[in-house]
């Protein structure tokens, strides 16, 4: 089939090459050109789709993190406190058989006195539930009475050193003669 425009000394292309030479056009020109026109186009739209996805993995992955934080942190918590609560419920030990200094007996645990639990829970609501930095802090509005009895119902019940010290210290400064087993 031939071209009646065509001047005849020219051959003419095969139908089969005109779609091959067409194909390769499409893939080489026309396509790049047109991903660049509708990247410069869609540039702020891929843009905000961006940064949307991006938005939601870090919120995503800050959720899970502070999921395992927190996990973490209650597991931390109850290990610390099964181990301070053993620690506040030590078996006497025995005197070390040389020391610099003297180190002062540690004395039986004493016999719980309820009138000594009711001055305590009066001087400071809900002790047994109160950590020992709780009660530390409110010994010094103690009187001496209340503080001797807050030595006393300690050292039968937790036994907690950091508030038996600091009762003694404030017993000490207060020049209050200590009470029977106060220390």
């Amino acid at each position: 089939m031939s071209d009646p425009a065509a001047p005849a000394d020219e051959p003419q292309p095969e139908p089969e090459e005109a779609d091959a030479l067409q194909r390769l056009l499409d893939l080489l020109v026309y396509a790049p050109f047109g991903v660049v026109l509708t990247v410069a186009e869609d540039l702020p739209g891929l843009i905000t789709k961006g940064r949307q996805r991006l938005g939601t993995e870090i919120s995503n992955a800050r959720v899970v993190g502070q999921f395992f934080v927190n996990q973490g942190q209650r597991e931390v918590t109850q290990r610390v406190g099964s181990l301070l609560h053993r620690a506040s419920d030590p078996e006497p030990e025995p005197a070390p058989t040389t020391s610099a200094a003297p180190a002062a007996p540690t004395p039986a645990k004493p016999a719980p006195d309820p009138v000594d639990g009711e001055m305590v829970e009066r001087a400071l609501a809900g002790y047994d539930t109160l950590s020992a930095s709780q009660v530390v802090r409110r010994l010094e509005s103690l009187g001496p009475d209340e503080l001797h009895a807050v030595h006393r119902h300690e050292a039968s019940h937790r036994n907690r050193r950091t508030i038996l010290n600091r009762a003694a210290q404030l017993l000490e400064a207060g020049s209050a003669p200590p009470a029977a087993g106060a220390e």
